[in-house]
């Protein structure tokens, strides 16, 4: 299969349209400079721009047909991630209450007046 410059031209076109609209990322980059500062967003920001760049280079090597080959590893590895949540989920919810009101170092808690 040959790809044309016409067709990589559209690929990257959409890419770059993918890349302008606001999403999730977007939100989670905003609240780290937010908080953090550039020290705090940098790290997100090269991971982001580097998973947009090993996604498609993966799926355009064939990483599809090497997981084909692995179709019920990956499954088996599905159920348990599954159950890994489950459990996490009943763990979290069986974890007693801490109160909020609490003394705890470092929190002066509410104050009576």
């Amino acid at each position: 299969m040959t790809v044309t410059l016409h067709q990589l031209g559209l690929y990257a076109l959409a890419m770059a349209g993918l890349w302008v609209i606001p999403g999730p990322v977007w939100v989670a980059l905003t609240a780290r400079a937010l908080s953090g500062g550039m020290a705090g967003a940098w790290p997100l920001a090269v991971g982001v721009a580097l998973g947009d760049l090993i996604w498609p280079l993966c799926a355009i090597l064939g990483l599809a047909w090497v997981l084909s080959l692995y179709g019920d590893l990956l499954t088996v590895l599905r159920w348990v991630a599954a159950l890994v949540f489950m459990v996490m989920g009943i763990l979290l919810l069986r974890a007693p209450a801490s109160c909020c009101c609490a003394p705890r170092r470092g929190c002066r808690g509410p104050t009576a007046e």
